[in-house]
C-alpha cells in the first residue's frame, strides 16, 4: 500500500473531494439489497466411521515470470520479480465426513490476499463440478506472502493494477486444478486433532499490546491404506521474512516449512495463517541476514508441526455457516483504488460511513468433529479475539474502552480456532480505542499519536467501525447456531 500512498499524495491534492464527487454521481442507483442470514449446516450425528480426504499442490509460476510484467507484493512498489526462489503454489484439501451433506474444501494459496472477487470466481467456475461431485462448499485462504505476485492490485505502476491478467488467469487455473485433484486424491482414513505451545522467543507482536497466538495446531490425516499423510496446519506469523529487498518469487518461510514435513514426515501440507495484525512476524535470529532467518523460521514452525503429541481421534462429523456481511468503508485510498479498478473490489451502497458505502465480504464458522473454527476476512489484530486490550491510558484515544467484546468471549469457547485471511483480504481489523489517524491526511499519511506511536495499520484499515461489525455479526451467528 505505501507505493499507492505515495502516487496519491504527489498526483491528487483534493483525494476525498474526487472520491465523494465520483459516489455521489451514483447516489440515485439501487441500494445494496438486504444480506439474509444464513443457515446453520449441521451434521449432529456421525453416520460413517471414516473421513474422506484428499489433498493435493499446483505450483503457480508463468513462464514469463522474470520478464518485468509481475510485481511483488507486501512492501513499497513497484518492484518487478527478477526470479524464483521457489515457486508460488495453491494447496487444496478436501475433507468429506461421510454424511450426505457434501465435502469441505479448502484451499490456502501463497499470496498477499485473495480477494472475495476471486474467490467468487473460482466458485463460479467450479460450480457444476461442485454440485456433481458433492462439494458442499470452498473456502480460501492467502497466506499473506510477501514475495510473491500482486494478487490485490496494489504494488504496480501506479495508476495502473499491479494485477497481471496473466498471472491472476494461472492462479485460478491451478486453484481448480488443485481442488479437482484432491479429489481424485482422496482416501479414507482417520483425522486426528492436536496442538502445541511454542517455546519463547518463536516470535512476536510488534505494535501493542503484545497479545498473539502463541498455539501451533494440527489436523493429521491418516489414510486406512497406509499411504501418505495429510496435515492442516494453523499457525499465526507473517510470512514476509525475506524483507523490502527481495525480487525474488517465493513462499517465504512458508516454503522450508512445507518442504520439511514433507521430508521428515512424508507428509502433504495445507498451511492456513491465524491472526498476524499488529504485526505478528517470527523471530529474526539474524536481521542482518534475511534469507537465513527466513529459513530457520520455517525449520521451527515444521518442527513445532512435528512435534504434536496429544491428539484426539476426531468424530466424522462437519457443521458448516458462511454468512456474507457488509462492512462499511471509510479508508479513503481503498475507495480512489476502487475508482480507478486498481482493486477489483466494488464498494455496494449502503448509507453507512461517511461515503455511503460498504464492501460485501463473509464470515465462516464450522466444526470438524468437535473443533469449532471461525474465518475472518482479514489481517484481525489478535486482541479483538482474545482479549487483552490497551488500557485508556496506554491507549492512542485515552479514552475509556470503546472496543467490541473479544470473539472467543462472544463464542464463550476459549478453545475457538481462529482462521484469517478467509475468503477475503480487507487489510487490519484494529480495536477502536486505539484506531489513530493522521488529522491532516487521515488515510494517506501515517498518523503519530499522543504517546509518540506510528499508526500505518490505520492506513491499510476498511474503517473504524470494521471490529464492531464483525463482532456484531459474529454474534448473531451464534444466535442461529445455538438454537
Amino acid at each position: 500500500m505505501a507505493g499507492m500512498l505515495s502516487y496519491v499524495e504527489s498526483k491528487v491534492e483534493s483525494i476525498e473531494n474526487l472520491v465523494s464527487k465520483h459516489y455521489n454521481k451514483k447516489a440515485g442507483r439501487r441500494p445494496a439489497p438486504v444480506l439474509p442470514k444464513a443457515a446453520w449446516n449441521a451434521v449432529n450425528r456421525a453416520k460413517s466411521d471414516h473421513y474422506t480426504v484428499g489433498i493435493a499442490k499446483r505450483e503457480i509460476v508463468p513462464d514469463d515470470i522474470a520478464d518485468g510484467g509481475y510485481y511483488i507484493a507486501g512492501y513499497s512498489g513497484p518492484k518487478a520479480i527478477t526470479g524464483v526462489h521457489d515457486p508460488q503454489c495453491a494447496t487444496a484439501i478436501w475433507i468429506d465426513d461421510n454424511s450426505g451433506k457434501g465435502a469441505l474444501v479448502l484451499v490456502s494459496i501463497d499470496c498477499v490476499g485473495f480477494l472475495r472477487y476471486d474467490a467468487d470466481a473460482v466458485r463460479e467456475q467450479m460450480a457444476d463440478w461442485a454440485k456433481k461431485n458433492g462439494c458442499r462448499e470452498m473456502h480460501f485462504f492467502g497466506t499473506h506472502d510477501h514475495a510473491g505476485a500482486d494478487t490485490m492490485g496494489v504494488w504496480g505502476k501506479l495508476p495502473k493494477s499491479g494485477r497481471n491478467k496473466k498471472f491472476i488467469e494461472l492462479m485460478r487455473e491451478k486453484i481448480c486444478d488443485a481442488i479437482k485433484t484432491a479429489y481424485i486424491n482422496r482416501k479414507c482414513g482417520d483425522l486426528f486433532f492436536g496442538q502445541i505451545e511454542e517455546p519463547e522467543g518463536y516470535h512476536d507482536d510488534y505494535r501493542l499490546p503484545k497479545v498473539y497466538s502463541t498455539t501451533l495446531t494440527r489436523f493429521r490425516f491418516v489414510p486406512k491404506d497406509g499411504g501418505k499423510e495429510a496435515y492442516l496446519v494453523n499457525y499465526a506469523a507473517h510470512p514476509g521474512m525475506l524483507g523490502s529487498g527481495n525480487t525474488l518469487m517465493s513462499a517465504d518461510w512458508v516454503y522450508w516449512f512445507r518442504e520439511d514435513i514433507y521430508k521428515k514426515a512424508n507428509a502433504e501440507v495445507i498451511f492456513i495463517n491465524g491472526l498476524i495484525g499488529g504485526l505478528v512476524y517470527p523471530h529474526e535470529e539474524k536481521p542482518d541476514d534475511q534469507l537465513y532467518s527466513t529459513e530457520l523460521a520455517g525449520h521451527r514452525i515444521a518442527e513445532l508441526a512435528l512435534a504434536v503429541k496429544d491428539e484426539r481421534k476426531l468424530e466424522p462429523k462437519i457443521s458448516t455457516m458462511s454468512q456474507d456481511i457488509y462492512l462499511t468503508v471509510d479508508n479513503t485510498m481503498l475507495t480512489l483504488a476502487c475508482i480507478l479498478k486498481i482493486v477489483p473490489t466494488r464498494p455496494v451502497a449502503t448509507g453507512r460511513g461517511r461515503f455511503g458505502l460498504s464492501v460485501k465480504t463473509s464470515l465462516n464458522y464450522f466444526t470438524i468433529g468437535d473443533t469449532r473454527i471461525l474465518t475472518v476476512p482479514g489481517e484481525m489484530f489478535p486482541e479483538l479475539a482474545y482479549g487483552g486490550y490497551l488500557s485508556e491510558e496506554e491507549s492512542a484515544s485515552g479514552s475509556p474502552d470503546q472496543n467490541p467484546t473479544p470473539l472467543l468471549e462472544i463464542a464463550g469457547d476459549k478453545d475457538l480456532i481462529m482462521f484469517g485471511l478467509g475468503d477475503d483480504e480487507l487489510a487490519y481489523f484494529i480495536p477502536p480505542n486505539d484506531y489513530f489517524l493522521d488529522e491532516k491526511r487521515p488515510y494517506f499519511k501515517n498518523g503519530q499519536d499522543r504517546l509518540d506511536r506510528k499508526h500505518y495499520e490505520e492506513t491499510v484499515c476498511v474503517g473504524k467501525g470494521a471490529a464492531q461489525q464483525i463482532a456484531d455479526a459474529f454474534a448473531e451467528m451464534l444466535k442461529v447456531i445455538k438454537k
